[in-house]
């Protein structure tokens, strides 16, 4: 192998190496995002349960 084609390779696998990250961190960030709004759902949705329980206890 020539020094041309290794450093050919070299730069290759340290440009994948930087897409994957980059791609890794969007991933990333995606899912903490969803997460973000699935917890902010079942916040809702469990603040809309307890006063749905106070204002039956109200009622009575």
């Amino acid at each position: 192998m020539s020094i041309l084609t290794i450093i050919l390779i070299a730069l290759l696998v340290i440009l994948f190496f930087k897409v994957g990250l980059s791609i890794l961190r969007f991933l990333i960030s995606v899912g903490i995002i969803i997460l973000c709004i699935y917890l902010g759902y079942q916040g809702v949705l469990w603040i809309m349960d307890h006063f749905h329980q106070y204002f039956n206890l109200i009622q009575f």
